[in-house]
């Protein structure tokens, strides 16, 4: 084989292990529910349906939020219900560091978006396939809170 030949061959071969590489997933779903107002009370419990098509398995959770510059706390805790577990699991937020400074990727309009690992949990045929996350901080209303988003990954 000619040299060139050669490089167009090994170009072509990167090139297909890279899209198989990137059109390979393993999040299962991956949703955001905004809140109402921007004002998310203690007795608001956000919602996050499960597809039909989740195979039984390990799953892990990653918690989103979305904010505004004006939240006024550090961090949040939050009460996630997921399935096949018997009780809500307890998951703390550093939004802020130390100095004031927000740990998310921000914009120039004010918003915040943070990310941050959860719990993990098995399902399983015939689990409840509705995910809850709550709010647990001493404030009945969290201002500046503007939505809540669930990332699902498959172990």
């Amino acid at each position: 084989m000619k040299p060139k030949n050669k490089t167009k061959w090994i170009l072509m071969i990167i090139i297909t292990c890279m899209t198989v590489i990137s059109c390979t997933t393993k999040t299962v779903y991956h949703h955001y529910r905004s809140i109402n107002d921007d004002k998310w009370n203690r007795t608001d419990t956000v919602f996050f349906t499960l597809p039909d098509s989740i195979e039984n398995g390990t799953y892990l959770t990653h918690i989103g939020i979305r904010h505004t510059v004006s939240y006024p706390y550090r961090d949040l805790w939050l009460s996630v219900s997921l399935p096949g577990k018997t009780g809500p699991d307890t998951v703390h937020l550093y939004l802020a560091n130390d100095r004031g400074n927000w740990n998310s990727n921000g914009t120039a309009s004010g918003y915040y978006q943070y990310e941050t690992g959860g719990p993990s949990f098995m399902y399983s045929e015939g689990c409840d396939s509705v995910i809850k996350v709550s709010h647990i901080m001493k404030g009945f209303t969290l201002p500046a809170i503007t939505d809540i988003g669930l990332k699902i990954t498959r172990e």
